[in-house]
């Protein structure tokens, strides 16, 4: 279990500086280019504030903003924080959505009140989840909407405290097998020659081994994208899902790449979308170059002759280019269905964001192919050692057959 990184701080509300610092930090939750945006608008804030109950669904969050730097502005402590996993925990708890942050800082936000002697029903806080490299992180703010705090130093016994409540509610699952082995051991339930033997046979269930090699799959296939689109990048590209969108309400029959074959113009407009994705998203061709250089080198062991192994590299490139288009083709499909299928009414942000999410979706369904096509590779490299070994033995067994040394094969 990797550790979970937590801060909190609240600067002096006496000080001038103080009031500049909380002016531009709720644009900088809602706005910053990591931020995880909100389903219908153009921001990532969300939060509980009792003058405004629907924060992610408000269209601009100026009067947010405005209430918040009125508060420093009246010195009233706002507290900041911070919680930060690296990427492998948050892939594999699956902290890479809004949701599953909000339902974490809501369940102590009781906690987080009595620890700064505030009525829970006072407690206000704002705050966005941003992916960022390596750690991605919920930061917030938090204050009271009572009386003011008089004392806003926080203890770093405090601190610790809140970093064990939340290590204690992610790692959840992680967790509950220590604690049960420290309450078997304390009530001596079970001899340490039995825990040992549980622990081995526990080591060899192949449902155990299974589930490891699941996480540990999951993560190698599941990145987050370090690329942030700007919406003028992804405008164009919704423009062509627009257009193919109203082609497709021409169409009968399912609504996938194979079937679709039959009309040809179609098939265009969306091979057409999918090389715009990976013409605007380096990581999406970066993923689709490994996975055909991947491929290519698997050709290194099954052909010999040179010029025949350029011409069936040059072939699988095509081949697999191809391919690619045509898998990205049903995930492109997979939106449309969606889009064909609702009847809510969908706004330019709406489409941007939902979009981004696709790219994003495409890209890991990319990571998961190349991945699984260097594993292949890999397996096939070492298997090839393996025989060239075994030939070289041989080889040596040849040449030695008439030494005179007695033990010539210790020399193999």
């Amino acid at each position: 279990m990797s550790n979970l990184i937590f801060k909190l701080e609240t600067l002096d509300p006496k000080f001038r500086t103080t009031f500049f610092k909380h002016k531009n930090y709720t644009n900088y939750l809602a706005n910053s280019e990591y931020a995880i945006r909100n389903e219908n608008t153009n921001h990532g804030l969300f939060g509980k504030v009792e003058q405004f109950p629907d924060i992610r669904n408000m269209q601009t969050i100026q009067k947010v903003s405005e209430h918040i730097t009125n508060l420093a502005d009246r010195k009233v402590p706002i507290y900041r924080g911070l919680i930060s996993l690296n990427e492998y925990d948050a892939c594999r708890l699956g902290y890479l959505n809004q949701e599953k942050w909000r339902e974490l800082i809501e369940s102590k936000l009781p906690s987080i009140a009595s620890k700064i002697n505030v009525k829970y029903e006072d407690i206000q806080y704002v705050g966005a989840v941003h992916l960022e490299e390596g750690h991605p992180h919920f930061q917030f703010m938090f204050w009271s909407k009572g009386k003011d705090i008089s004392n806003y130093y926080i203890k770093y016994q405090l601190k610790n405290k809140l970093r064990m409540e939340f290590t204690n509610t992610v790692f959840r699952e992680d967790l509950l097998p220590i604690y049960k082995e420290k309450d078997i051991s304390k009530r001596n339930i079970i001899t340490e020659n039995e825990i040992i033997n549980r622990l081995k046979k526990i080591s060899q269930d192949p449902n155990f081994i299974r589930d490891i090699i699941k996480y540990e799959n999951s993560f190698k296939q599941s990145k987050i994208m370090r690329q942030v689109f700007k919406d003028e990048e992804l405008r164009k590209i919704i423009d062509l899902l627009i257009d193919l969108k109203q082609e497709l309400k021409t169409t009968e029959g399912s609504i996938k790449y194979e079937y679709l074959r039959k009309y040809p113009e179609i098939i265009k407009k969306l091979d057409n979308i999918s090389m715009e994705i990976l013409n605007t998203s380096y990581e999406c061709k970066k993923q689709v170059e490994n996975y055909i250089n991947a491929k290519q080198k698997i050709l290194d062991f099954k052909y010999s002759n040179k010029s025949k192994l350029e011409y069936e590299k040059q072939k699988i490139k095509e081949e697999t280019m191809k391919e690619v288009i045509k898998l990205i083709g049903n995930k492109i499909l997979d939106f449309e269905r969606k889009l064909l299928n609702t009847n809510e009414e969908y706004l330019q942000h709406k489409y941007i964001n939902e979009t981004r999410n696709y790219i994003f979706n495409i890209y890991n369904f990319l990571c998961g192919l190349s991945y699984r096509e260097d594993s292949k590779y890999k397996m096939i490299e070492q298997k090839f050692k393996k025989q060239l070994s075994k030939q070289a033995k041989k080889e040596k067994v040849l040449e030695k057959r008439n030494s005179a040394s007695f033990h010539w094969e210790d020399e193999l």
